[in-house]
């Protein structure tokens, strides 16, 4: 073979030689890349139902084979509980009026009722009545001491009939009474069942108390915040009683206590106790009990008895002004001379004219009341209760403005009333309690 024909063969042999060579660094790389492709192919399609489970509810367990990365894709699960909060908050605003407190849950300790209440200073008592209220057709308006109902069974309807406002108790409430205005007490079930708190003269204790208190020395005289507080303790508790002025009243309104103050006072559901000094009261049965305090509290004094609705201009044309409303103050004097008619208020209206013709309520005007001696008064305005409570002797309830008056007084022939002209009369000379009703007429002084 000669030296040409070789080589030529050689080159093909070489040429094949690459090619082979080139064949197998193809196959190699496809061996190499293969994995990682179908790698990446795996990868995705595991992050692929991630993403749509949400729409479609499933519950595979791909899900729980996320990868870190791939968490926050998760976080579209929690929007169908996002859209349910406004259904939620609908159904909570929709029983957001309905109050669920009730006045028996446990509580140490809750002020039930309050308000002011005048204490003469004499000797006097705690009395507890239980009443059943009358039903609505039957039930009457009466005149009421400072007192607290409480509600023991059932429900009860109170309307004060001075300002024809009224309350719904249910068991365990409580409201205030305050004295001089008159009351009605209506049943609203069948079941109602109320107690009635209040201190009374010794001879004044109704015969259907079912508890009295000791008689009662060392209340001062004036007037004083008094509250209905009540605690309810569990078996094996104790409370130590606040501070209080004079003799307070502790009674248990449903099970057994025990009350150490100077002595033990075991009391079961009714009894009562008066306590002086420092009190505890414990609960040493196996039962809850409830328990309430009535006392009387801080001292209020006079500053804010009166409504100031006088200006300083109509306090001068009080003073200044000058018509026919003088007359009946003249009527009033001749009434003093004639003991018959003192008795007929009406006879004496000093806002009435000669005639009696004109309407009623057709003006305002004003009156300001002089006590004679230290009474006790309430005075409503045009229905609304503008004065309510002691005057001592000298002392005055300040001008007050409007076109009709009701005024409880309980003196009568101590009660000295002044017109809008600066004249003065009495309206009655009883010797105790009396009701008078007075209404401006155009001839009436302005305010």
């Amino acid at each position: 073979m000669d030296s040409t024909a070789w080589s030529c063969g050689l080159g093909h042999a070489n040429r094949w030689r690459r090619l082979l060579i080139g064949v197998v660094i193809i196959m190699v790389a496809c061996l190499v890349t293969g994995p990682g492709i179908r790698a990446q192919e795996a990868t995705e399609t595991t992050e692929t139902p991630d993403v749509v489970i949400p729409g479609t509810g499933d519950a595979d367990d791909s899900t729980a084979e996320a990868s870190p990365e791939a968490e926050p894709e998760v976080t579209p699960t929690e929007q169908p509980s996002g859209d349910t909060a406004p259904d939620e908050t609908e159904a909570a605003a929709s029983t957001a009026n309905v109050i669920e407190v009730s006045a028996t849950d446990p509580g140490n300790p809750a002020v039930m009722a309050h308000g002011l209440a005048f204490l003469s200073g004499d000797q006097s008592v705690w009395q507890v009545r239980e009443v059943e209220p009358s039903s609505i057709d039957q039930a009457a308006s009466e005149i009421s001491n400072a007192a607290f109902v409480y509600q023991v069974e059932g429900t009860s309807v109170i309307r004060n009939d001075v300002t024809g406002k009224r309350a719904l108790l249910g068991p365990g409430e409580a409201l205030f009474k305050a004295g001089g205005d008159a009351y009605t007490t209506f049943a609203d079930s069948d079941d109602s069942l109320l107690w009635l708190f209040e201190v009374v003269g010794p001879s004044d204790v109704e015969s259907d108390a079912f508890y009295e208190s000791p008689l009662i020395d060392d209340y001062s005289e004036g007037v004083f915040d008094l509250l209905m507080i009540r605690y309810v303790l569990e078996p094996g508790e104790a409370t130590t009683l606040p501070g209080h002025t004079g003799p307070a009243l502790v009674t248990s309104v449903d099970g057994d206590i025990d009350v150490e103050s100077g002595g033990i006072g075991l009391l079961a559901t009714a009894d009562g106790q008066l306590i002086i000094d420092d009190a505890t009261v414990t609960n040493n049965s196996d039962n809850p009990a409830v328990f309430v305090m009535t006392a009387f509290g801080s001292h209020v004094g006079d500053a804010t008895s009166s409504t100031g609705t006088a200006s300083p201009e109509t306090t001068e044309d009080v003073t200044t002004e000058t018509d026919v409303e003088a007359e009946p103050a003249t009527d009033a004097a001749t009434t003093t001379e004639d003991p018959v008619t003192t008795e007929e208020p009406e006879a004496v209206d000093p806002s009435a004219s000669d005639s009696g013709d004109a309407p009623a309520g057709g003006s305002q005007t004003s009156i300001n009341i002089t006590a004679q001696a230290e009474l006790y008064l309430v005075v409503v305005a045009d229905g609304v209760t503008v004065f309510d409570g002691p005057i001592p002797d000298g002392g005055q309830s300040g001008v007050i403005v409007g076109s009709t008056f009701e005024v409880f007084t309980s003196y009568g022939a101590g009660t000295l009333f002044s017109n809008a002209c600066g004249e003065e009369f009495f309206m009655g000379f009883e010797e105790g309690e009396a009701n008078y009703s007075l209404t401006a007429t155009p001839e009436s002084c302005a305010p």
